[in-house]
Formats: C-alpha cells, structure tokens, sequence
C-alpha cells in the first residue's frame, strides 16, 4: 500500500472519526392537499373570478372526495360563471358513471337547462319521474324544460305538480310563478312568489320577483318596499336595483330612477367582470368549510338586465322616458349586446319617435333572447306596429 495512503487511514482512524462534519437538515415533507383544501382554493379563485383555476380546483375535489355536494356546487358555479357546456360535461360524467343516482339525472337536467337545451333536459327530467312518480324534483324540472320548447300550459301544469308533491319547497312556488308570468297570468303569480317568500324570507330573488310582480299589479309601495329588502338582504343584487330604477320611473321619479338603474349597471358590470354571483351566493359557508348551498332560486336568477321584463309598458310612453334614454342607450351600447339592453333600446327608440334603431335592436333582441324569453312575442308585435307607421 502507498506510504501517503496508509498515513492518511491512520490519521482518520486516530481521530476517531470526530473531527467536523457537515449537518444534513432533513427535507420536510411537503404537505399533501386534501379535498378539503382544494375546495377551498375552488370557492376562492371563483370569488376572485379565476373561472379556470376555480374549476380545476372543484375538479380535484371531487375527484379526492367522491362528495356530491361538491360536484353540484361545481356545476351550479360553472352555470353561474356563464359555462353551461363545461357544466354539463362534469354534471354528464358523473350521470354516465352512476345511472342508478337520480341526484346525478336532477343534476344532469339542471345543467341541461342552464344551457337552453330543452329536449334533452325534457328526456332526463322524465327519466327521473318514470323512476319515481311522485319525484316533486322530476316534475319541477319537467316543467322548466317544456317552458323552454315553448310548451307552456304544459310546463305550468307539470310546476303545479312539484308544488302538489311538496308545496313546502320555496324554488318549487317560485318557478310555477314564473311560469304563470310567462303564460300572462301575473296576479297568481304574486301569489306564489308570495309563498315562496314565506318559506324563504331571506332570499333577496324571491323579493325581487315578487317586488316585480306588485309593481305590474300596481301595488307600488308594497313593491318598493319590497324591492328595498332584496337590496337590504343582497347589496350586490344589480336585478333588485333595476327593478326598483323601473319602479321609480312607472311612478315619475326620474332622479331616483336614474341613480337606481346607474347602479344596476355598476353592479352588473362588476358581477360580469369577476364571473361571479353576488356575495350571496358565493359567500360565506354554513359552517368555516362549508358554503351555504344554493337554491334553485339562486339559479334561475336571470343576468341583469334582465328584469324588466314585466315592467317594460312603463317605459313605452314618451313622457317617461325623457331621462331614462340618457342613461339606457349609452349604456346597453358600452357594456355587452343582451337581449335586455337590446329590448330596453328598442323600447327607448320607439318612444323618442326614431323607427329604424326600434326596429334594429327589437330584431337583435330576436337574435339574442333565448327562446323560452316571454317578451318574444311582444317584441315581434312591436316592429309589426312600427313597420305600420
């Protein structure tokens, strides 16, 4: 062996191996995320509008936890955030993997809908009633899809039934309202938003349906009293200020009605920009983990400015709407075409005696609104008259 070797092993032997030696500091192990943790980061990326973090993060969730809550709570955002074909495509793969689930069939349906598929929503919906006839829920659903194709009087029929089954349930009152106020039949109505209101007095839609049906009743204290709450209950709410904007100008308040509906498109704006709800919504959990879960209420909530549906004759006169078209036509043309901008411009239009720009953005509302849109076939009625002139 080498001299210089042999030194060197007896010098490391007689030191006993205790001279200095380097410090290895363990890795720490970094921590796995659960499903609860992930659900977390989905509520909070939908609440900063991150559509496709917040749907990523739904997914991993769900796919850790297997808990349905949380896959509907993923599909109703997606529907809420304006994707009803990704939501339908969550919702659908949990209805191919599970066909014995009709909580994945009701899910599926209400998807469907979301996405102005009728046929389809109508084929499900009746899936679930052939499983279980006195599903309150298969015939509610049955009934939302035939408004969809059109089909009316069959779909109010088939919302009386779900109330029958269980008149207990506040979204079931609510949709047969709306589909009374579809079929012109506004003073029943009143009344089912009405008890709607008494199983859910803290739901600020069901104020503004019912604010919206009083107003068209010509009950305008009540109405504004109740459109108020829906303020007081959802400040974000931009439908209830509309409402109450239109409130004020059937009663020739014009600085008031100004400011309402300003404010109207101030928080439709921002609800767009962030591709959220309001904060009711999305907001804070029944317990520090869990959000409170929305209603079918929540999910018929039409994208501001959609409620003026049934207050629209108030703007039909010129007197009224002196102010209002300052405000409303440079709007509807700043922010995103709808078929409410479009419709209200049309209304404008007509009244200010301009024939061609009514008749514009009434066929553009054509294009836009979806098919089951009750004011359709005003609409079409509108630039038959105005073709007359």
């Amino acid at each position: 062996m080498p001299r210089l070797l042999v030194v060197a092993l007896a010098a490391a032997l007689a030191a006993g191996g205790c001279g200095p030696k380097e410090v290895v500091k363990p890795v720490k192990k970094q921590k796995e995320k659960t499903a609860k943790s992930f659900l977390a980061d989905a509520r909070e990326a939908a609440q900063n509008g991150q559509t496709l973090d917040a749907d990523k993060a739904y997914g991993k969730s769900f796919e850790m936890s297997k808990e349905f809550d949380t896959l509907e709570e993923h599909v109703d955002f997606l529907i809420h955030s304006g994707k009803p074909t990704r939501a339908q495509e969550v919702a659908k793969a949990y209805y191919d993997a599970n066909l014995t689930s009709t909580r994945g069939y009701k899910l599926y349906a209400e998807s469907l809908i979301a996405g102005n598929k009728g046929s389809e929503a109508l084929d499900v919906a009746e899936q679930v009633i052939a499983a279980n006839s006195g599903d309150a829920a298969g015939h509610a659903l049955r009934g939302r899809a035939l408004l969809l194709l059109e089909k009316n009087e069959e779909g109010v029929e088939a919302l009386r039934r779900a109330v029958q089954i269980d008149g207990e349930k506040a979204e079931y009152q609510l949709q047969l309202g709306l589909g009374l106020i579809k079929i012109g039949n506004n003073d029943d109505a009143a009344l089912k938003f009405r008890a709607a209101l008494k199983r859910t007095p803290d739901d600020p839609v069901v104020h503004v349906y019912l604010g919206m049906a009083l107003r068209n009743q010509g009950e305008l204290e009540e109405s504004k009293r109740v459109l108020e709450k829906a303020i007081e209950l959802d400040p974000q709410n931009g439908r209830a200020y509309f409402e109450l904007g239109l409130l004020y100008n059937v009663q020739q308040n014009q600085g008031e009605a100004e400011a309402a509906l300003e404010k109207a498109v101030q928080k439709s704006r921002t609800n767009r920009s962030t591709g959220t709800r309001s904060a009711r919504s999305i907001g804070c959990s029944r317990a520090s983990t869990r959000r409170s879960r929305p209603t079918s209420s929540d999910r018929a909530r039409p994208a501001l400015p959609e409620g003026d549906r049934q207050a629209r004759p108030a703007l039909r006169r010129r007197q009224e709407v002196r102010r209002p078209e300052a405000l409303l036509i440079p709007r509807s043309v700043a922010t995103p075409r709808t078929p409410s901008t479009t419709s209200i411009s049309g209304v404008v239009y007509a009244a200010k005696g301009q024939k061609k720009s009514a008749i514009d953005n009434y066929e553009k509302f054509l294009d836009l609104a979806p098919k089951n849109d009750p004011d359709i076939r005003r609409a079409k009625a509108a630039i038959v008259e105005l073709k007359r002139r």
